[in-house]
């Protein structure tokens, strides 16, 4: 069984200290005897997220249908897709009418459509015949160089191809205009040189909708959505005080960083693996990081759990956070703690793991549980505890407890299957002129992922734009994001836009490994780790 890398990116290394994903898999079978790995069919018996059954409130249906049909046909007649995996992944496709919009087949990436008359320049941004479009794109080769280069291919050009394929069939007779902008992840003054791009895609180019597949977080955020009132579709979820602000242009595939609390403990609890546990917290003193854990805090006490040590570890203003380290850790060995949420990033959990090994904690002695804060259930992100931390911290830090919203580790199964939404884009994306990046590959897996990501983003402000009207506004567009319903997403996981959280409304539960439980020749890389999923996916809850 061919393997996909992972398509966990690294969405910013800022001031905040925190590098986050998009999204992720693997594939091959494995013998493990502790791990219990799952073929990635959702459960038959699980029902399906009550918004999934939910269509998108619109009367306008496009000029042909998957088979042809004419508009009165499209709109009387509803297109209904299947998804090969079954279970919870099929019935919410059973919920998505692809017949509603001209960007939603999975035969086509996108259909042809009359033009709508009397078109006016409806708003800034938008003239009769064009719709200014921005890409904020982070500058991922730079952090090659520090030893976090991952081949997503050429982002640019993939974002320009896809538009231009939309562009083939218009959306109502108006084409995108795509503008980019660049931010550094390695700048001085990581905010500012967001805030730079924000201003150059809204101000300059007067940017109706903003797209980012490789990392945007921290206040730059609210340059976009609050200071500009302009949408942000993106990959990584964020504190929930960004969506509330945000009044519903904020467009991220993951959840809220509160929700991914909820679901790590909602899943560990059902586990029964924090039944008599000593709990312990660490975050680093990053803005928004660390009130997130608070809010954790709460949550394990919904649940009837007490936390004993609660520590934030100071960053200051940089990258790694190591203030207060050795502290800490001597405080959770002297409460006996042996259940650990860490919220620390991609540089400083590993050095956390060491310092407990340093300090006397001896495999076995404590249980990790990790999120998509700081991108802990990543691959890319993940495997730096064997990367930094050598083999000791690797083998404290084995199996522990992650709950992911993506796709990661299940391609590493048997029967794992390619995604009909996955195939259209990279075939699209070739027919552009690209290269066909291979879903399976384990040197190409991440760029066919990229791909696929930005496609999903595409086509979402494709939609939004097309249901927003013969001649969108910003109130209109508005309403197109809040009642999209279903949207395809990479890998096909479950997604819908209501314009109040993250796209993706399922969860598993999965098992960082080392060494890696589906073989050294299906590790993530050459520290032979990787990520196996643990049963099925099951609603999620925002």
């Amino acid at each position: 069984m061919k393997r996909t890398m992972l398509v966990r990116l690294i969405c910013a290394l800022a001031a905040f200290a925190m590098i986050a994903s998009a999204c992720s898999g693997e594939s091959t079978s494995v013998d493990d005897a502790d791990i219990e790995v799952d073929n990635g069919d959702a459960d038959a018996e699980a029902e399906g997220d009550d918004d999934a059954d939910e269509a998108p409130e619109t009367t306008e249906a496009p000029a042909e249908t998957d088979d042809g049909g004419d508009t009165e046909a499209a709109a009387n007649e509803p297109v209904f897709a299947e998804d090969p995996h079954g279970g919870l992944f099929a019935d919410f496709q059973a919920s998505f009418d692809r017949s509603t919009d001209p960007f939603s087949s999975l035969d086509e990436f996108c259909q042809e459509h009359p033009a709508a008359e009397n078109r006016t320049a409806s708003m800034t941004g938008i003239t009769e015949d064009t719709i200014e479009v921005g890409h904020l794109r982070s500058t991922l080769e730079e952090l090659a160089a520090i030893g976090f280069g991952v081949e997503v291919g050429d982002v640019a050009e993939q974002f320009e191809f896809l538009v231009a394929a939309i562009n083939e069939c218009t959306i109502r007779g108006r084409t995108l205009e795509l503008n980019t902008a660049e931010s550094s992840p390695l700048a001085p003054d990581t905010v500012a040189a967001l805030t730079a791009a924000c201003l150059e895609l809204t101000e300059d180019s007067n940017s109706v909708i903003v797209m980012n597949s490789t990392g945007f977080q921290g206040s730059a955020v609210f340059c976009v959505t609050e200071e500009h009132e302009t949408p942000l579709i993106t990959t990584q979820g964020l504190p929930e005080e960004f969506y509330e602000r945000s009044l519903g242009r904020l467009i991220t595939a993951f959840p809220s960083q509160l929700a991914s609390s909820r679901d790590l403990v909602q899943k560990a609890d059902e586990a029964g693996l924090l039944e008599g546990k000593t709990i312990g917290l660490v975050a680093p003193d990053t803005p928004g990081i660390a009130e997130e854990f608070e809010a954790l805090e709460v949550i394990l006490n919904e649940f009837g759990y007490e936390v004993a040590v609660s520590d934030v570890i100071g960053c200051g203003g940089g990258t790694s956070c190591a203030e207060g380290l050795q502290d800490s850790v001597a405080s959770m060995k002297s409460a006996g703690v042996d259940a650990i949420f860490p919220g620390l990033n991609i540089l400083s959990l590993p050095g956390y793991v060491s310092e407990m090994v340093t300090q006397g904690y001896a495999t076995g002695d404590v249980q990790f549980f990790n999120s998509s804060i700081n991108s802990q259930n990543g691959d890319l992100v993940s495997s730096k505890v064997k990367a930094f931390g050598g083999d000791a911290a690797a083998e404290m830090y084995n199996n522990a407890f992650l709950v992911d919203r993506a796709f990661t580790g299940q391609e590493n199964t048997d029967g794992a299957i390619y995604p009909p939404f996955n195939e259209l884009c990279l075939n699209t994306y070739e027919a552009q002129g690209g290269p066909l990046h291979d879903y399976f590959s384990t040197v190409d897996g991440s760029a066919a992922g990229m791909v696929t990501t930005i496609c999903g983003q595409v086509r979402l402000a494709a939609r939004v734009l097309y249901h927003a009207g013969d001649n969108p506004t910003p109130e209109s567009i508005l309403e197109a994001i809040a009642n999209l319903g279903p949207v395809d997403t990479n890998d096909m996981v479950p997604g819908i836009s209501d314009g109040k959280n993250g796209l993706y409304r399922a969860v598993q539960e999965t098992r960082w490994t080392w060494p890696c439980a589906f073989g050294e020749e299906n590790a993530f890389d050459d520290n032979n780790t990787c990520i196996v999923p643990v049963g099925n996916f099951t609603p999620a809850e925002n």
